[in-house]
């Protein structure tokens, strides 16, 4: 099976301790909403923005509507020069990579509003942020960055990796040399690898110092050079001699343990998970005795209950051959209302019912969380590690979707039938409905197994 820790290996953690130098640098380093760079600040910018206008992102991917980014970029420390007639979120790296930031933190979240996907902020984690002082905000958008942060909640692909290892792999090359793109192939590889985003935020975060020019016509942004700054080298010497690769273990689905850790142990990651991955972060720089006055973290509320009646919509894609070469598309849905005191498992048996299926297959339901990764419910009967989560133990009221969310529904993993979900309302409790049920229909049910002897 492919797997991308083949090509960014994980060393384990080497011995020689953190230079002296850099133990200087990083100490006396201050940090403010500008220092060492504006993460900080540009951050706080974007939440203000996001508070100031009802900010619409688009239904597949979330990304910020076209019509608020010009006036978002010139808010921001470093706005970008472009020179595009239809620009869109990736036009702008900065605002970019200040997107990730924001939707892997779950600050920011995307809600329906008005039938309209909005991307809101979260009133109680910004509380938490508004906590931290600036050392602490810097970290914790290091951490988010580090092990978060990454073009996958845009998408519909499960993460394999963060995007930091491209980041950790490529900082060798502008480590040992300034880097010219303006007539260097493989410095512009560098970029191409990296990624422009990922360029923007070793900006913002002090790392690197960066030029650029006017755009050309039709172009986006020109980064000219790139040069490491100390403060970076000695943050990355840092990351280096510290084992922060340990917070993957929380975060990945990959049995990875004896990447990182000198001896193995099936216990230990047990104890690894008692930790979150901005706290790994933290005991191990704190163990050098830098940062001290890094003392909280961002916090996520505790998920509460959705008691009511779940109103769901779901619907699925029929391909009907009309002649021999001629073929339309129909969409079959079912309206489906449930209490929330029953399980996954029971309206997987509430869709089946309703589109006339016999239960006899395995099925999964697929759906984003609050920080926008791909997580997935399974059929009880499928074999799965010890973590993952079964259909027959989560009740409705317990399963952290919003009203809006779209789920993916596969039951029968052989002929693979691929239902949309749609979260539609949660309407108040109503003890006379005590099971599943079928409010409002559109078309004809396909046949589970169709006679194909039969049409010829």
């Amino acid at each position: 099976m492919f797997n991308l820790f083949n090509l960014f290996p994980i060393e384990k953690p080497k011995k020689e301790p953190l230079s002296e130098s850099s133990k200087q640098l990083l100490s006396q380093q201050i940090f403010t909403t500008n220092q060492p760079n504006a993460i900080v600040q540009d951050f706080e910018a974007f939440i203000e923005f996001l508070q100031l206008h009802k900010v619409e992102v688009s239904a597949a991917q979330n990304a910020i509507a076209p019509k608020y980014l010009a006036e978002l970029n010139e808010r921001l420390s470093h706005p970008t020069q472009i020179d595009f007639q239809r620009p869109s979120q990736k036009s702008y790296p900065y605002i970019h990579g200040l997107y990730l930031l924001l939707r892997s933190s779950a600050i920011a979240q995307v809600q329906l509003d008005k039938k309209k996907n909005i991307l809101s902020i979260d009133p109680e984690v910004l509380k938490s942020w508004q906590k931290l002082n600036e050392t602490e905000k810097y970290f914790n958008l290091l951490a988010t960055w580090l092990y978060y942060a990454c073009e996958d909640i845009m998408s519909n692909d499960k993460r394999v990796l963060p995007e930091w290892f491209f980041v950790f792999n490529c900082w060798e090359d502008v480590a040992k040399a300034d880097l010219d793109f303006t007539n260097n192939s493989r410095s512009n590889e560098w970029l191409n690898r990296l990624r422009l985003h990922n360029v923007a935020l070793l900006n913002l975060f002090g790392l690197v110092e960066l030029e650029d020019t006017e755009p050309l016509t039709g172009r986006g942004w020109r980064v000219t050079k790139a040069k490491a700054l100390p403060f970076g080298k000695a943050l990355m010497e840092l990351l280096n001699k510290t084992n922060w690769k340990k917070g993957l273990l929380s975060e990945s689905g990959d049995d990875i343990s004896d990447l990182f850790i000198e001896t193995p142990s099936p216990k230990l990651d047990i104890v690894v998970q008692k930790s979150t991955p901005t706290e790994i972060l933290q005991e191990e720089f704190q163990a050098l005795d830098l940062f001290t006055v890094w003392r909280n973290n961002l916090q996520f509320p505790e998920p509460k209950a959705q008691d009511g009646i779940f109103v769901f919509k779901v619907s699925i894609q029929l391909h009907i051959q009309k002649s021999k070469d001629k073929f339309s598309t129909e969409t079959v849905w079912r309206k489906i209302a449930i209490p929330s005191h029953l399980t996954v498992y029971d309206f997987s048996s509430a869709i089946l019912k309703g589109f006339d299926f016999a239960n006899d297959h395995l099925h999964q339901f697929t759906y984003k969380d609050r920080q926008g990764f791909i997580k997935s419910i399974y059929h009880p009967y499928t074999q799965y590690e010890e973590e993952a989560i079964f259909t027959d133990k989560v009740l409705l009221r317990d399963w952290q979707i919003n009203i809006g969310d779209r789920i993916t529904y596969v039951f029968d993993f052989g002929d693979w039938w691929e239902f949309n979900v749609v979260l539609e309302s949660i309407e108040e409790p109503d003890p006379k409905i005590k099971k599943a049920k079928v409010i409002d229909k559109k078309g004809k049910a396909p046949e589970q197994y169709p006679d194909y002897d039969d049409e010829e």
